[in-house]
């Protein structure tokens, strides 16, 4: 019963200024809650299958960015309503999921897929349905379905060539192999740059060789390394399938005067643990150098170990990295952001404060980041800075 059928019900008339008041009173919580805006941000990536070494932590790393955008507060107090999803490393799961997050779930933006065989395919879709989607790919052809879709992971050119020069300058590589997964038009980009990058400054080119993401026997091909004149091996694959391959290919008598070396795709704690020992002293471009003593950087590792119990890696610091370029663009786009207003900020990203790289995050005219590297080698089993 309410307050003024009370008062009436005992002859008595409710003051007007007390029924306004508790008029009031019972409206407030009803605008509080009517005015939290949720903008969903759907964030998938391969979570189960052969790229979950990439998956597992670019998702822990995304997730914990947002949640921690929320803690901090957006404009007009929205929240993001984090929405997740496991691609499996399948394309035709990547395409189902791009039509999930902007049909159903209404995203503003879309946060992955973790590799570039993923992003290919739901980049047309994105595009198509007109809603931003940000990968840690970084194959080229991520960006050409147009301008709806971006990737954090800078041209194999840039990086690769950073590689490829050290080998040569520091580490005397004057004669390598390359292997390379040919299913994956990343891994084919980052051979062909760092070969590209290695033939120009005057190093033999002493053979390529192609396999499958599926393949987990080597015996033949590291038996075939082991008679070839080398002094180094690229390895273009998956983190714990490149662990395997270079394991047997010490097995077969490939010496540790041959030196390894890999994309950031290796550096991960799955290609030392699959290695071991093998790959010790393996040399691979990183996106991330966990030594880096900035305070946001600092800050990530910590909150990171505390919430899942371990230090994050290249990939960790890749997801996080894109969530924090999504959340900028969002905050940038204004107390009501929709999916143009976000996708036009993220174009115009620039010096977007990251952990990867040299802090900085940026993109030029046509959709290319850039942010810097590190060279890491395997040191006691962890990775550290190369000198």
């Amino acid at each position: 019963m309410s307050f003024e059928r009370v008062c009436r019900a005992q002859g008595a008339m409710a003051p007007a200024w007390l029924s306004v008041s508790l008029l009031s009173a019972l409206m407030v919580p009803l605008r509080a809650s009517a005015q939290v805006v949720e903008l969903p941000v759907g964030v998938f990536n391969a979570t189960s299958g052969v790229y979950a070494f990439g998956g597992v932590p670019i998702q822990n790393g995304a997730r914990m960015a947002l949640e921690e955008a929320n803690a901090k507060g957006l404009p007009g107090g929205a929240r993001l309503k984090i929405v997740e999803a496991d691609t499996a490393g399948d394309k035709v799961q990547t395409i189902t999921l791009v039509n999930q997050f902007a049909r159903r779930d209404k995203a503003v933006l879309i946060l992955g897929p973790t590799t570039s065989v993923e992003a290919t395919a739901g980049a047309p879709v994105a595009n198509e349905l007109q809603v931003p989607m940000l990968s840690t790919a970084s194959s080229m052809e991520v960006l050409t379905p147009g301008p709806w879709s971006f990737k954090v992971g800078a041209r194999a050119t840039d990086v690769m060539g950073f590689l490829g020069k050290y080998a040569i300058d520091k580490l005397g590589v004057k004669r390598i192999a390359f292997v390379f997964d040919q299913g994956n038009d990343g891994f084919i980009a980052q051979k062909d740059a760092m070969r590209d990058s290695m033939k120009a400054a005057g190093a033999t080119i002493v053979s390529q060789e192609g396999i499958q993401s599926s393949d987990s026997n080597f015996l033949a091909l590291a038996t075939k390394l082991a008679d070839q004149d080398i002094d180094a091996i690229f390895m273009a694959a998956p983190a714990e399938l490149s662990g395997n391959f270079f394991l047997q290919v010490r097995q077969a008598g490939v010496g540790p005067k041959v030196k390894l070396l890999g994309p950031p795709t290796l550096a991960s704690q799955g290609f030392i643990k699959t290695g071991g020992k093998a790959v010790e002293g393996a040399y691979v471009i990183a996106d991330y150098a966990a030594g880096n003593a900035s305070a946001l950087n600092t800050a990530f590792v910590e909150n990171y170990k505390a919430r899942y119990k371990v230090a994050p890696d290249n990939w960790a610091a890749m997801g996080y990295s894109a969530a924090l370029i999504g959340i900028q663009a969002i905050r940038d786009a204004g107390p009501n952001p929709d999916r143009t207003k976000v996708r036009a900020e993220l174009a115009k990203s620039n010096k977007v404060p990251v952990v990867i790289g040299d802090g900085a995050w940026s993109l030029d005219a046509a959709r290319n980041p850039s942010y810097g590297g590190a060279v890491l080698v395997v040191k006691d089993g962890v990775f550290v800075s190369a000198k």
